[in-house]
């Protein structure tokens, strides 16, 4: 469930990018939940032509993913697919980040990579094609080069995962078996909702539009395409012949064939917040310990990042300490660590505060734990500089007591006097 204040903040969003249109649709389906045309019609008072251009733009962006849903018929009746529009909250809050995921990129690629990812974040989805055919005047060298340094510079991005292929146009979800039906209660026509009761309707639409995990990331090179393509539009008695052959190679440059439909491609979001997360965990352990804890935290996160499934992933996978050790010594500070050091590092990690916890020899991030404290520290900080040291002390007295706790308990553990500015932090927390 998305808050109110949620929701206005996404439609400001909207609105400042997209204009009051499209933000009226956003509105509409973030308050409604998802609707089919018909209906966003009716709330919107919009007519059906502007309403399916202001979910085109979304689309393009995005910020909405079409479904088909599977519901029961009535009695007598067979089941009916609905096609549905669902506004993606999060997609809609990541482009006040933009700024951030360009930083992230120009710190591991050069202009080029950045100028790509730039390209994608202010178009939404684009082809391969596309994507090239505003670099190839500005690049420097020859044809077949400009596109060949293009293609490697979108593979690199590609293969570590900043850009993916764009998820099924409608996926469809269909109603549970009888089997998978049998332990949740149906009611009527309520059996759609029964089908997602484990399960938010957002999470099931975007594991269906998901792509093939082979599929998603895959990214073919094929540097003869900018030759061939400036070959046929250079030659001025091109037949029809040369127009297929043209097409063809507008749809192979996307990895697929000319009777395929084109690849779209977009950045993917979930990989940027995954490295904004791993940031502030690291940036978290280096300022309650130290710069080795964070240099033994970076090889753990490396170590586990390929089997790090979902974004919000509460801990790790178990790594042993060889493991841990053969990633440490990769980056140039880990190398003067030997293997009992990092052990003595794992135990300081395991301490209070536990970023680490010990299971069978193995260590495992506990990242809930580590965000927690990463969001106190920040709150805290907040605290102390608009209410001053008295109250930032108090705060931090609850914040660990973790109950509430009398107002003379408080004002006696630490000898607090009743200053204005504490005063002031009384009456926010009233």
């Amino acid at each position: 469930m998305v808050s109110q204040y949620g929701i206005k903040y996404a439609v400001h969003i909207i609105t400042n990018h997209f204009g009051p249109l499209v933000a009226k649709v956003c509105d509409c389906l973030l308050k409604k939940g998802p609707l089919p045309l018909r209906e966003i019609v009716r709330y919107t008072e919009l007519s059906e032509t502007l309403v399916r251009n202001c979910l085109l733009v979304l689309i393009q962006h995005n910020c909405l993913q079409p479904f088909l849903l599977e519901e029961e018929g009535g009695f007598g009746e067979v089941n009916k697919v609905s096609s549905l529009y669902m506004v993606l909250f999060d997609n809609v809050l990541h482009r006040v980040r933009f700024s951030k995921f360009m930083a992230i990129v120009s710190q591991e690629f050069d202009k080029l990579c950045v100028d790509l990812i730039e390209t994608l974040l202010q178009h939404g989805r684009l082809s391969a094609e596309q994507i090239f055919d505003g670099f190839r005047d500005s690049t420097e060298g020859s044809s077949s080069g400009r596109v060949e340094a293009l293609q490697e510079n979108m593979h690199k991005l590609v293969k570590a995962r900043y850009v993916e292929r764009c998820p099924i146009s409608e996926p469809f979800l269909a109603l549970p078996s009888e089997e998978e039906a049998a332990p949740v209660r149906r009611r009527g026509a309520k059996s759609a909702k029964a089908f997602l009761e484990l399960e938010t309707l957002e999470q099931c639409v975007l594991v269906a539009a998901v792509p093939p995990e082979g599929m998603r990331f895959l990214f073919e090179l094929n540097p003869e395409i900018g030759a061939d393509r400036d070959k046929v539009e250079n030659n001025s008695s091109s037949n029809t012949g040369d127009k297929r052959k043209l097409d063809a190679l507008d749809s192979n440059i996307d990895g697929g064939v000319a009777d395929k439909q084109v690849v779209l491609w977009r950045v993917n979001f979930e990989e940027f917040i995954r490295r904004l997360r791993h940031k502030i965990c690291i940036e978290t352990v280096r300022a309650r310990l130290d710069d080795e804890a964070a240099t033994v935290f970076t090889a753990m996160l490396d170590a586990s990042r390929s089997e790090e499934k979902k974004i919000k992933t509460a801990s790790s996978v178990p790594l042993s300490e060889n493991s841990i050790y053969a990633e440490v010594i990769k980056s140039e500070k880990g190398r003067n660590m030997t293997l009992d050091y990092v052990i003595s590092v794992l135990v300081g990690l395991s301490s209070s505060p536990p970023f680490v916890r010990v299971v069978d020899n193995s260590y495992i991030i506990d990242f809930k734990h580590t965000i927690e404290v990463a969001q106190t520290d920040e709150v805290e900080s907040i605290v102390y500089k608009k209410y001053g040291k008295d109250a930032y002390r108090m705060f931090r007295l609850l914040s660990k007591a973790g109950r509430l706790l009398e107002t003379d308990k408080v004002y006696h553990g630490h000898v607090l006097r009743r200053s204005r500015s504490l005063c002031k932090f009384e009456e926010m927390v009233i």
